[in-house]
């Protein structure tokens, strides 16, 4: 079973994932800043990361970078979960080095492809 860490400020959203990935048979942490994910990622392992990018103390971005640099070469998937949906802004997600991107609204199928391309459904 994959351990999914769900960072995002807003609980509607983070609920959503949580309820999706947890109904597919995933284990799902939910938190609320992307300061307590580091905290918890220093004691806990996940396999993947579905994070926002508008989180008030780090960015999802800067995010990202901290964690596959801090992780590296063990480093989960990260996967950008934003309501930001302009290509420029989609292409600067891609080079901050998030494995996929998720753009919200998202539906269940969408969630679950970003968080875990062999998912069979």
């Amino acid at each position: 079973m994959k351990n999914i860490l769900v960072v995002d400020d807003n609980p509607l959203n983070s609920n959503l994932a949580k309820v999706i990935l947890t109904r597919a048979g995933y284990s799902v942490h939910v938190l609320t800043c992307a300061s307590e994910a580091l905290h918890y990622l220093n004691k806990n392992i996940v396999d993947v990361i579905l994070t926002d990018i508008g989180m008030r103390d780090i960015n999802g971005k800067e995010f990202c970078h901290i964690v596959k640099s801090r992780l590296n070469p063990c480093a989960p998937r990260v996967v950008a979960y934003t309501a930001f949906a302009m290509e420029e802004e989609l292409a600067s997600f891609r080079a901050a080095g998030f494995d996929a991107i998720v753009v919200k609204p998202a539906s269940r199928v969408q969630i679950l492809a970003a968080v875990d391309p062999d998912y069979a459904f």
